[in-house]
């Protein structure tokens, strides 16, 4: 990417769009929500941890982009050994009562102004699932954001073209002064 005399590269995003910041802050908890939903119903619709945990990581990487890395309040790595372990256990749980691992228990409860609806272990395995996949999707795209674009071999060329080019022009432009 060419950069101009002391600026970013071209096309590249300004430190602080106001329109950005605004459409991230009305689409943020949105994503979140949508996100959570999918997570809620991927027991028996098409949903679940894995593609809950992609959409929550959209939302947070839009976030990271409009507002930049300060606003992020955690190290997503972090999330990798919590989820695992939700997920471990929820394997492991059944084998305690002689079952098989990852023997999937469920039942109904009644809360009361929601109504009567299905909880089962599976949606726990999901639960871990997602907070795997968001900490380990943000711990990569963070590390990808700490890549600095290089440059390129044709850049390198191009100045150095570009450096000879004037050399040789302010050499013409002495040799002329001192004939004089």
């Amino acid at each position: 990417m060419s950069r101009p005399e002391g600026g970013a590269p071209q096309g590249a995003l300004q430190e602080h769009d106001p329109i950005l910041q605004t459409v991230a802050r009305a689409v943020f908890y949105l994503v979140l929500l949508f996100s959570l939903h999918m997570l809620w119903r991927g027991h028996n619709e098409p949903g679940g941890g894995f593609i809950a945990g992609l959409i929550t990581s959209a939302a947070m990487i839009l976030h990271r982009v409009a507002f930049g890395k300060a606003v992020t309040l955690f190290n997503p790595l972090v999330l990798l050994p919590w989820g695992l372990g939700v997920a471990a256990l929820t394997g492991l749980v059944p084998l305690l009562f002689g079952s098989a691992f990852l023997k999937s228990a469920y039942g109904y409860i009644s809360p009361p102004f929601i109504g009567e609806f299905e909880w089962a272990t599976a949606f726990v395995f999901d639960v871990g699932v997602y907070i795997v996949v968001v900490g380990a999707t943000m711990s990569v795209i963070g590390n990808l954001a700490l890549v600095r674009p290089t440059e390129t071999p044709r850049d390198a060329d191009a100045a150095r073209l570009g450096e000879a080019r004037h050399n040789a022009h302010d050499a013409r432009s002495q040799s002329s002064q001192g004939e004089r």
